[in-house]
């Protein structure tokens, strides 16, 4: 038993050596192909990168405080932090393998730090967004779980028209086969509910229902009267399946 004892206290402080002494640069060997770095510094156990480029998404002054221990378990725990102009908070996020998981979410910034992804679609979105989770996490790049709350501020989106959405509220909740997303919003020109289910394996469902409100445009319930099913004068239906990518 004492053998048993030493040799875990042994495995133990050489985990702790590692995350101590060993170079942050190291992780650079590691990444993904989306992930690029520039002026990493410290060690694996704690440290900093001057800017960090995931799918052409920018962040600048990321730190990062390492449990040693999660080592022993083929895991990464670390709680990190950001100080961008586009992006700051925190969050305690593990990582292993195929999977991150992040809890204690609160990250405030400007919503163009998500254009790679809306340019995809050819928009562009504009405004703020605060996001608090207790949970969120990913399999493959793709969310498989979430609770908590993302809300924006004068919200934008420029498509074939452009659609001012004012403050969204979008409330994430956990169901036995991914989370469910429900949508709703103040002070836009249009009136949006309904609800998005996204399952662990990315294939997603969107129910929602847009209304005319004393701000709308004529143009503006026109065109999405022609994208969606009409209920009314007043009320779209949009409906939408697909499967979520990175």
């Amino acid at each position: 038993m004492k053998i048993l004892i030493k040799l875990i206290l042994a495995l133990v402080i050489f985990a702790g050596a590692i995350g101590y002494f060993a170079p942050a640069s190291i992780i650079e060997k590691y990444l993904p192909n989306n992930i690029t770095t520039n002026g990493l510094n410290g060690t694996l156990l704690k440290g900093n990168v001057q800017t960090i480029i995931i799918d052409k998404i920018g962040l600048q002054n990321t730190k990062w405080t390492t449990k040693p221990l999660s080592l022993l378990t083929g895991k990464v725990q670390a709680d990190i932090s950001f100080d961008s102009n586009n992006l700051a908070g925190a969050l305690e996020t593990t990582y292993s393998g195929s999977k991150v998981q992040n809890k204690d979410i609160d990250l405030k910034g400007d919503l163009s730090l998500l254009a790679p992804y809306f340019e995809r679609y050819g928009l562009t979105v504009s405004g703020n967004f605060d996001a608090k989770f207790k949970n969120l996490n990913l399999t493959n790049g793709i969310p498989s779980n979430a609770d908590g709350v993302l809300e924006t501020t004068n919200t934008s989106i420029l498509g074939f028209i452009t659609l001012n959405l004012g403050d969204v509220s979008s409330e994430f909740t956990p169901i036995d086969d991914g989370f469910q997303i429900y949508l709703n919003n103040q002070n836009g020109e249009l009136d949006i509910n309904g609800v998005v289910l996204i399952a662990t394996n990315g294939v997603y469902s969107a129910d929602l229902t847009v209304s005319r409100n004393a701000r709308t445009p004529d143009n503006v319930i026109q065109t999405v009267q022609l994208i969606g099913e009409k209920i009314d004068e007043d009320r779209v239906k949009l409906v939408h399946k697909g499967q979520l990518g990175i």
